[in-house]
């Protein structure tokens, strides 16, 4: 970015700082792409909205931005005039970020614990740009925010999490985890693709819901105390070093597995909140009817909070959050294909003979399950004929049988003992009858 030549004038450069701060962000920068690229008349007259305030102008901007947001409950308990001042005073700092060096992406200050102090929606966003429905109207009636958090850490990993108080009391968090890709040529914007939601109750309680998502973030503006925010939605974040941060675990979010007694813990509660509230509805009375009403509102107020882990997706999010999961999937069966080729071409090499790769080993095995299946099912219709027999039948069926056993045996020995008769009277020797030939 270039900086205004010494001999300007005093008048002419507040002027156009003035004009500057006045000036669209996009505008800002388009402008500054222009002066790159024409002769160096314009260049000298349009780099002046290209200014870059001194260091101590930074320093001043960020107290006065951390000032405006404490107590603000990130941002959402703050009026709509201060709202106004303090995204301002952002966008002044993005001005200054776009010239710093080493850009974001290459500064080790990138690395490390954030509070998220505050954030703005952009225009026609909906919903809250970080804690999702945990920071809806109902979710924080029903989950006390206890603390935001996002963390980056080498070599490419993001965290977020949000702490709770379930009912203002029981303990808990959200948590997401994410690769972290780069995008772009300027050094300051990055892609996460987050892996799915895990909400944790208490200390032992995780529970992996949701599917995969993804969001854009650009750095803005970087220093000891603060890093600056912006969504590909035009969304602001302020995220402030250390503290809680540092205390809040961060590193271990998002690696929680769910066990068979989490799943069933939460689900035997939703449950007992249905079953609850139909054993007070039987009773008809109306007091008790009003409970059984607050039980099932309660179920589906907590459910549809922490439906999909509490994010908020629009179509384009969908969309995405589809395609991530097409590929992944695309990449797994590429991942097969490729580990059943190398075992073929092993199988083909110790025996000497082969003419290509395996069929994929994933599909083969599916392949005699699906036999063994249809084996059994046949097997399954056609025993005893395909009748259906109690004990009684079975009874039967067993005596019938010996019954038919016994009769074989004794016309097999009757014809036994006819033939040996018949052979002592023609050769006239003969110890007795021989034995029987069916046996």
């Amino acid at each position: 970015m270039l900086h205004v030549t010494q001999n300007a004038t005093a008048l002419r450069s507040r002027s156009t700082r003035q004009a500057l701060h006045r000036t669209p962000v996009h505008l800002r920068r388009a402008d500054q792409l222009r002066c790159r690229t024409t002769n160096n008349g314009v260049t000298a007259e349009s780099s002046k909205a290209a200014v870059t305030p001194p260091r101590t102008d930074a320093t001043a901007i960020v107290d006065r931005i951390l000032e405006s947001i404490r107590d603000t409950d990130s941002g959402a308990a703050i009026s709509p005039e201060k709202r106004a001042e303090v995204d301002e005073l952002l966008e002044q700092l993005e001005q200054i970020g776009a010239a710093q060096q080493p850009r974001p992406l290459d500064n080790p200050l990138l690395w490390g614990n954030y509070n998220v102090a505050y954030t703005s929606s952009g225009k026609g966003q909906y919903g809250e740009p970080a804690g999702g429905r945990f920071r809806g109207r109902v979710g924080k009636a029903l989950f006390r925010t206890a603390g935001l958090f996002q963390s980056v850490l080498q070599p490419d990993i993001a965290t977020n999490k949000v702490e709770f108080k379930l009912f203002g009391f029981i303990p808990g968090f959200v948590g997401l985890r994410g690769k972290v890709l780069p995008e772009g040529d300027e050094g300051d914007t990055v892609q996460v693709l987050f892996e799915p939601p895990v909400l944790t109750i208490g200390e032992g309680l995780h529970l992996r819901i949701g599917r995969t998502s993804s969001v854009v973030l650009s750095t803005t503006y970087l220093d000891e105390r603060v890093r600056l925010g912006k969504g590909s939605r035009g969304s602001l974040f302020v995220f402030t070093r250390g503290g809680a941060a540092d205390a809040a675990g961060m590193d271990r979010v998002g690696l929680q597995t769910t066990s068979l007694t989490s799943a069933a813990l939460f689900s035997a509660f939703f449950v007992s909140l249905f079953l609850g509230g139909a054993a007070l509805w039987v009773s008809g009375m109306v007091a008790l009817k009003a409970a059984a009403l607050c039980l099932w509102l309660l179920g589906a107020a907590i459910g549809g909070v922490v439906r999909q882990g509490g994010l908020l997706m629009d179509r384009d999010d969908e969309r995405m959050a589809e395609a991530l999961a097409a590929e992944l999937k695309r990449t797994r069966k590429r991942e097969a294909e490729r580990e059943a080729a190398g075992a073929g071409a092993g199988s083909s090499n110790g025996n000497g003979s082969g003419s290509g790769p395996a069929a994929p080993a994933v599909a083969l095995k599916a392949a005699a399950l699906c036999l063994w299946l249809l084996g059994a099912a046949i097997g399954g219709v056609v025993r005893q004929g395909g009748l259906l027999m109690d004990r009684d039948d079975e009874r039967m069926a067993e005596a019938l049988a010996a019954e038919l056993k016994r009769t074989r045996k004794r016309e097999a020995e009757r014809e036994a003992a006819g033939a040996g008769a018949g052979s002592s009277n023609g050769n006239g020797s003969g110890s007795g009858p021989a034995a029987p030939a069916v046996a």
